[in-house]
């Protein structure tokens, strides 16, 4: 349930038409959260799905959202690269969970019957575009983790692939994007619907992985992957990047995949969700060695005039992971505090500042102690796979993706240019051109 602190009822803020406080203006989930406590119709199948990729993510949120979501879906195959990791998780997954140390594997035992696979959740590191295709064209549904792609040709195959099969791929793909699905960040878009937006601010103070991460108790990394398989990955993703942003030099490729696209895209997804998009990128700085800091900034597409700001800071010895999205307008201040990703159900904090006439001001913070970004997005994905859509724009896919990518190239784009170093003329993120701006 929502709580409220310091003895008061959070209240909405921001309106043109501001109503009186008071109870009823608590911040609630909206009804399109799935909610904890629903169960999938009387009878329904389980949706069997493959988790692909068993790093970090998948060990401490998808697997056990997963086996908590045991209503709706069934665990029926694991895939990693590592054969005996795959075997092993399979094993500990218990009866019924086959291994695979390749998708090429996977996709054929389900082709001769061996195992039922209706969706995946594909987990791999670096870009996912092609093996998304692979399992879109096999009619698996797929839920993507972030960056769906490195590059728009990427997205532009996907799309040209489902126009040949006639189908839609925002019925059929999403994108991880978990704070879409956050509670607070539905109750947010509540909030800030129709204000006098003024300023747009994003902090994240980023430890080492191994912070966020020791309480999982992962896995420690396999052995046992063939060297050539990775160098032909490693080969792919270069000649990937190098198509989106040129042959630029280092740190240039990998402050655009493991910063911009690995982390700061998460930011660009939110902003694109609550206040209609980043638009023009103004200014990008970086500093204090790799991957250090990034200082960027610019105008947001909806709102021609109003700034948005983003500064980025990975301090591996920071006390704790802490992401600030604050919206100030023309009468308070919507603010959204995320934990730790990888720990479940640590909750966002929405914090709201409203004026109290005549003369005071209430500030309340308000959290979802029962609700999981992450197990929200699993249960819209598994109706999603079960044929359930959900309301068309609601969730992100393959053209929400391509936007956030285009700005993520825009920042790629001026980070270079601060560095001396402008991205090369025949590369996407040189060609790509500013949206105009439309209000959300």
């Amino acid at each position: 349930m929502a709580r409220g602190r310091a003895g008061r009822h959070p209240a909405g803020c921001g309106r043109r038409r501001p109503r009186p406080p008071g109870p009823d203006r608590q911040p609630r989930a909206p009804a399109s959260v799935v909610r904890m406590s629903g169960t999938s119709q009387t009878g329904a199948p389980r949706v069997a799905i493959a988790v692909i990729g068993l790093g970090g993510i998948s060990q401490s949120v998808h697997l056990p959202l997963i086996r908590r979501n045991r209503d709706l879906v069934e665990l029926t195959a694991v895939v990693d690269l590592s054969a005996a990791r795959a075997a092993e998780f399979a094993r500990e997954a218990g009866v019924g969970v086959q291994g695979f140390s390749s998708l090429d594997a996977l996709l054929a035992a389900r082709d001769a019957g061996d195992v039922r696979v209706d969706g995946a959740v594909l987990a791999t590191s670096g870009s996912h575009a092609g093996d998304v295709g692979r399992l879109l064209d096999a009619g698996i549904r797929v839920l993507a983790e972030k960056p769906l792609a490195f590059s728009l040709g990427e997205i532009e195959e996907l799309e040209a692939s489902a126009a040949r099969r006639g189908a839609d791929l925002a019925a059929e793909l999403r994108v991880g994007y978990m704070k879409e699905y956050d509670p607070a960040t539905r109750a947010a878009a509540d909030l800030l619907a129709g204000v006098e937006l003024r300023a747009v601010t994003v902090e994240v103070l980023h430890p080492a992985d191994g912070a966020q991460l020791a309480f999982a108790r992962l896995a420690p990394p396999p052995t046992d992957i063939p060297g050539d398989v990775a160098s032909e990955l490693a080969d792919r993703t270069a000649a990937i990047v190098e198509r989106a942003i040129g042959a630029a030099p280092d740190p240039l490729p990998r402050l655009y995949t493991n910063v911009v696209l690995g982390s700061v895209i998460h930011d660009i997804a939110l902003l694109r969700r609550l206040v209609g998009g980043i638009g023009t990128v103004e200014r990008a700085q970086q500093w204090g060695g790799f991957p250090g800091s990034l200082s960027l900034g610019g105008r947001l597409a909806a709102y021609a005039e109003v700034p948005w700001s983003i500064d980025w800071h990975f301090i591996p010895d920071y006390p704790e992971y802490r992401e600030t999205v604050t919206f100030h307008h023309a009468t308070g201040t919507v603010s959204l505090r995320f934990a730790v990703p990888y720990v479940l159900n640590a909750p966002t904090v929405l914090t709201v500042a409203e004026r109290v006439e005549p003369l005071g001001s209430r500030r309340s913070e308000t959290e979802w102690m029962q609700e999981e970004a992450f197990e929200h997005e699993l249960r819209s994905f598994a109706a999603l796979v079960a044929g359930h859509p959900g309301v068309p724009g609601s969730a992100s896919s393959a053209a929400e993706a391509a936007d956030d990518l285009r700005v993520g190239q825009r920042m790629l784009r001026r980070l270079a240019d601060s560095m001396g170093a402008p991205i090369a003329a025949e590369s996407e993120a040189a060609t790509d051109r500013e949206s105009p701006p439309t209000h959300p």
